[in-house]
């Protein structure tokens, strides 16, 4: 699924709204994050950032179903560095001594696995609410690599993922857009 059908509904029902998107990734700025995250990037990813750079600002935003906000590839590393050092510090539970070989553990566990509050470095936020409630691509191995899984802010990743991979999330959120999506909503003015 290409961002296009979306960017193409959003340039013509929301011109204002469309002008706040960044410019899209480059092939640098691609390679770049492959290189932080130390895995290559899902393709359906990396064509919607090297079409869709995110929103300059992404208060209340509410463009991916129903509630999140796109991040650009800038935004995406540096809320994932943000959130790799928070929850390394603050969430692992006073009992695991070993908090490397905890999160090793959490790593070998397959893709769309509930992880609990530990942010892994595989993953890479994708979209963010007015909570601080991230979507993210979980790049761990397994049949669902790829998949996008919500981190809530109090209870992480505890959930089965929403989307098997970014591309239906576009198209999820392509159908949002052609139906239930407001024009008439204040951030889309």
């Amino acid at each position: 699924m290409s961002w296009s059908r979306a960017d193409t509904w959003l340039r013509s029902h929301t011109p204002e709204l469309h002008a706040k998107f960044l410019p899209p990734a480059t092939p640098a700025d691609l390679a770049a994050a492959e290189e932080v995250v130390g895995a290559p990037l899902p393709a359906g990813l990396t064509a919607w950032w090297a079409e869709c750079g995110g929103l300059a600002n992404v208060n209340y935003t509410p463009i991916i179903p129903e509630f999140y906000s796109p991040l650009g590839v800038g935004q995406a590393l540096e809320v994932r560095k943000m959130m790799m050092e928070i929850r390394r510090d603050v969430a692992v539970a006073p009992e695991i001594a070993d908090v490397d070989a905890h999160e090793a553990s959490k790593l070998a566990e397959p893709a769309g696995s509930p992880i609990g509050d530990l942010w892994l470095p595989l993953f890479v936020p994708v979209a963010v609410d007015a909570s601080g409630t991230y979507l993210f691509a979980d790049l761990r191995e397994g049949p669902l690599r790829g998949c996008v899984t919500q981190f809530d802010e109090v209870e992480g990743a505890d959930e089965e993922p929403l989307w098997e991979s970014v591309d239906a999330m576009l198209q999820a959120v392509v159908e949002w857009l052609e139906g239930d999506f407001r024009t008439e909503w204040p951030i889309a003015r």
